[in-house]
């Protein structure tokens, strides 16, 4: 979100941009740098986030074609109807809500299925045909790609505190003073370091990735007839940017502490996603492990993002929240930010993303379900 932010404000402010990132752009410790993420408009009867989904295409699009990479694989979404009552709820206003927005979605009975998704098991389905993959790390390499072409400084360090004062300024791990007219923080899993007590604050969780070489080969499995996929308890993107189907599961129950949460996957985790894909994509669930990654992610309390000025500060704006299913809007983040930052009015009401706890209210299904991708 930061690399978003300093992309849109190079195009938009004769400003110096300062980018300060502790360990570098697209290090193993942030959230963002993986292989791929999902795209999509489902969000259960949630209508503003598919709004936002659908603003965020067209400015994914727009970032493809000023840094002429492809960052964006169609493949439509598949959601698997199961065991898990939230879960086929969710999936059940998804079609509900795309279809009254006009926007196009399926219902498939078994035989339908067989016929259009023949490696996937169950009795019914939705299919959301805005669905597909973000290829992670190259979307961070083209944000940073495209604010150096802008002018957009990089520098590494610790942020460890924002001094306010007359001349207000960040305080690094080195003691270094790097002083700021206007300031955007977006440190994820590390907010709660740099958040005043009173402000939302979040649950840094470890999430475990597994990638699977599908038994019997690629070729039901390639971005190409095979849709990202939702089951009961997990997620699941096709082989694209990867020779591997990446499995992992929606729960965040992990808390951790970000300096100390370990980096290696549980054998338990590969042996759940296993058991997942035995029930729904059965030629996975015996396949090769080819890779492993944990992420950690910083969500809040009831999944909203916050995006918002600091009430006593109005120079400062906060961005975090996003991990989890926050990948899909970086571009239209990036925005919202921006014009937070110039004090402009934002594209979207941003009051349910406040800052102040007191003013968050619990949002409709969906931003509670489908997370962890």
């Amino acid at each position: 979100m930061g690399l978003a932010t300093a992309y849109t404000l190079s195009k938009t402010s004769n400003s110096q941009v300062l980018v300060l990132d502790r360990y570098g752009v697209g290090n193993e410790y942030c959230s963002s740098n993986d292989i791929n993420r999902v795209f999509r408009y489902s969000y259960g009867s949630d209508k503003l986030y598919t709004t936002m989904a659908i603003e965020s295409l067209k400015l994914w699009k727009k970032i493809e074609e000023e840094s002429g990479i492809d960052l964006l694989v169609p493949t439509g979404l598949l959601l698997l109807q199961g065991t898990d009552e939230n879960a086929n709820k969710f999936n059940e206003a998804s079609y509900r809500t795309l279809s009254e927005m006009k926007l196009g979605a399926d219902r498939l009975d078994k035989d339908d299925l067989k016929k259009r998704f023949p490696q996937f098991r169950t009795e019914e389905a939705f299919f959301d045909p805005h669905g597909g993959v973000l290829l992670a790390s190259k979307a961070l390499l083209a944000f940073q790609s495209l604010a150096k072409a802008h002018g957009v400084k990089f520098q590494q360090g610790h942020a460890q505190e924002i001094v306010f004062e007359d001349h207000p300024y960040v305080k690094t791990e080195t003691h270094k003073k790097i002083e700021f007219r206007k300031l955007v923080v977006t440190i994820g899993q590390w907010s709660n370091s740099l958040l005043k007590n009173r402000l939302t604050p979040i649950r840094p969780t470890r999430q475990q990735l597994i990638y699977f070489k599908p038994r019997n080969g690629m070729e039901h499995f390639g971005p190409e007839s095979c849709p990202v996929f939702f089951t009961d308890k997990h997620y699941g993107l096709p082989t694209a940017g990867i020779d591997a189907v990446k499995v992992s599961s929606k729960a965040l129950s992990e808390y951790v502490d970000p300096e100390s949460a370990r980096r290696t996957v549980d054998e338990e985790q590969i042996v759940d996603c296993r058991e997942a894909c035995r029930r729904f994509v059965p030629d996975i669930a015996d396949g090769e492990v080819v890779q492993t990654k944990v992420c950690l992610y910083d969500m809040t309390e009831n999944s909203d993002f916050v995006i918002d000025k600091d009430r006593e500060t109005r120079d400062v704006v906060y961005g975090y929240g996003f991990s989890g299913h926050g990948f899909k809007f970086a571009p239209l983040i990036g925005k919202l930010l921006t014009e937070l930052i110039q004090e402009q009015k934002p594209v979207f009401n941003l009051e349910r993303f406040s800052v102040l706890p007191a003013q968050r209210k619990t949002p409709t299904l969906g931003a509670h379900l489908g997370k962890g991708e």
